[in-house]
């Protein structure tokens, strides 16, 4: 834990943060080792300090920090700031996951201080993981071949997209999974079996932060599993995060109910090119817009490129997405983003076709930057299954 606070004071100093306080769950987690109830206050030089909210015997166990207190919350904080001799100056807040109630509430508690967003250093520390890190990535990375055995196993007409959502769940848990699915968002939601999509339900999308969604239940989350029955012949997309103590993988596959035909066959023939040609220019220091780039040009030579990452308005403009203590983190692989490949980040890499009245195909596949390349995550293999 030290090293990593360490790390975010030498980028608060460079950004002209004098202090922070931390609380969001999994920030916490990844600088103090708890993801209980806690205010970490974070100076630019020197220890940290964590308040406890709540369960204070669970946070003596788990972290590693060694100022631990009980102290009340702001105001224990503010007082041990005025002790350090720190009363104005700029303060660093996670604006992205700070409730509009509460910063108001700081705003007026630290009255010296001017408030600043603190979020960009944080994701941008977050994205390059250490070795514990990459190792768990894999574990959960390796819960899509319980998920893959179960397909295989259940797949058949005459089941429902949610009967086999189920027993996918049933088994991932059992096999360790979570049953929470972690986003920065505040706005989406994500549950633990992920988009699940057959038939006319492939070309389906919803306005969540996905592509291939599916139709959800009902209204109030609308993606993932229906009760669609599922019927010979019928594309079937399983997108799934996966949650194994805290990290998340994000693997996507495509099966057909039966035989494939051949258009099902060159459809998935042009996504696992495109796929391939991102992962040929994954490299440290590749600008992560030229994947994205490099995924659309391939579309345009292939002649999908109308239907590539969903059609008309709903196209989605991206190739993929970090992962970590959460499913979707910085960096987007997107044409606008300013930020380069480097060694030890952890990536989504999800190319798909979605035709409209016809289905969609989708490979996705977690990818980890090493220092002359890529390694690919434990997965399925990259195919299309015929499940007979």
């Amino acid at each position: 834990m030290g090293d990593r606070i360490a790390r975010l004071q030498a980028s608060m100093r460079a950004a002209g943060f004098d202090a922070a306080i931390i609380m969001q769950p999994r920030d916490l987690f990844y600088y103090a080792g708890t993801a209980q109830p806690c205010n970490l206050l974070v100076f630019d030089r020197g220890e940290p300090y964590l308040w406890v909210r709540r369960a204070g015997e669970f946070v003596r166990r788990e972290s590693g920090l060694r100022n631990i207190l009980e102290d009340g919350g702001f105001a224990g904080i503010k007082r041990r700031m005025a002790e350090a001799g720190l009363t104005r100056g700029r303060l660093g807040v996670t604006e992205d996951a700070v409730p509009a109630a509460l910063y108001k509430k700081m705003t007026g508690l630290f009255g010296g201080f001017e408030l600043g967003n603190i979020s960009p250093l944080v994701l941008e520390q977050r994205m390059i993981k250490d070795e514990g890190e990459i190792g768990a990535l894999r574990e959960a990375a390796r819960l899509s071949l319980v998920t893959h055995r179960v397909i295989l196993d259940n797949l058949r007409p005459g089941v429902t997209e949610i009967e086999l959502s189920g027993r996918i769940l049933g088994a991932l848990r059992a096999a360790g999974a979570e049953s929470i699915i972690r986003n920065r968002r505040w706005d989406a939601s994500l549950a633990a079996d992920g988009a699940m999509a057959s038939g006319y339900n492939t070309w389906e999308i919803s306005g969540h932060a996905m592509t291939v969604t599916g139709v959800g239940l009902g209204g109030w989350q609308a993606h993932g599993a229906s009760r669609k029955t599922i019927n010979e012949g019928d594309l079937l997309v399983v997108d799934l995060p996966y949650n194994r103590a805290g990290y998340h993988g994000d693997i996507t596959r495509t099966y057909v109910a039966g035989r494939a035909t051949g258009k099902q066959k060159e459809a998935f023939r042009k996504v696992r090119q495109i796929h391939e040609r991102v992962l040929e220019a994954v490299s440290p220091g590749r600008a992560c817009a030229e994947l994205y780039r490099t995924a659309r040009a391939a579309a345009v030579e292939l002649g999908c490129e109308a239907w590539f990452q969903g059609y008309g308005s709903m196209q989605g403009q991206y190739i993929g997405h970090g992962l970590g203590l959460e499913c979707d983190e910085p960096p987007t692989l997107e044409p606008g983003s300013r930020f380069v490949l480097r060694e030890n980040m952890v990536l989504a890499i999800e190319p798909k076709l979605i035709i409209p009245g016809w289905g969609a195909v989708a490979l996705e596949d977690d990818v980890l930057v090493t220092g002359d390349g890529y390694e690919l995550l434990p997965a399925p293999e990259r195919r299309l299954f015929e499940v007979n």
